[in-house]
């Protein structure tokens, strides 16, 4: 990975993908300290839920577009990791519809985590194919797996 290009330093997460141990797991902490800093507070309209959602979308294509330029001839190497960012936004859709509390954080965080790596229905299939669509997907549909049980939680345990 060149680290002299700015699509690398998307690509690994501004550096979280770097991580010797679980960078999967650093990069998903990365992106909820982003999601904490920039919209944990700051979601509280509509319009500002739709924005938070096209800016998750955006972030999608952005990973479509630096995969390929960026990882060479690997297959999903554990330094990318912005599809763990994008995973782990989706997961915290609900957030800003519950409680804001760091306990509700925590649970779309440990949640996304788990789908990820355990990529439960189907989504180990898609995890085995190559091509930065697959890369992405998995982590899409994990961080949406995560996201349903947020809200099913939010509503038996509030």
């Amino acid at each position: 990975m060149n680290l002299k290009n700015p699509l690398s330093w998307l690509s690994n997460g501004f550096g979280s993908g770097l991580s010797p141990v679980a960078p999967g797991t650093v990069g998903s902490f990365l992106a909820l300290l982003i999601y904490y800093f920039l919209f944990y507070e700051n979601i509280g309209t509509f319009k500002q839920h739709i924005f938070f959602i096209i800016f998750i979308l955006i972030s999608f294509f952005i990973g479509l577009f630096i995969y390929p330029r960026t990882v060479g001839e690997d297959h999903d190497p554990g330094s990318f990791v912005w599809d763990e960012f994008v995973g782990m936004w989706i997961a915290c859709i609900p957030l800003a519809l519950i409680d804001h509390s760091l306990k509700w954080l925590l649970i779309s965080f440990i949640s996304f985590r788990l789908f990820d790596i355990w990529k439960p229905f189907g989504i180990k299939f898609l995890d085995n194919k190559t091509g930065a669509f697959y890369v992405m997907i998995d982590d899409v549909l994990a961080g949406l797996l995560a996201a349903i049980l947020v809200t099913f939680l939010s509503i038996f345990l509030i």
